[in-house]
């Protein structure tokens, strides 16, 4: 059996209508690794107005590097 490396997904919902976009993409996410076998690793945080009403920046240094290690990054502001 052939053992691939996990795959990295950073999502980041934003503001708006982010949240609820993010949300559905997260459920297609997890019907591929359920249904399809693959093993897309899903990791979520804050930017936008989202973080900088907790963080005081649009962005962390922390998501940001979260982001370059990802294969993929999907915003949904």
């Amino acid at each position: 059996m052939i053992k691939t490396k996990k795959r990295k997904i950073l999502l980041l919902p934003g503001d708006g209508i982010g949240p609820e976009v993010i949300n559905e993409v997260k459920k297609i996410i997890l019907w591929f690794n359920k249904k399809k076998s693959l093993d897309f690793e899903i990791d979520e945080d804050l930017v936008g107005g989202a973080s900088f009403e907790k963080h005081k920046k649009p962005i962390t240094d922390e998501v940001f590097y979260k982001a370059l290690e990802a294969e993929a990054v999907i915003l949904g502001e």
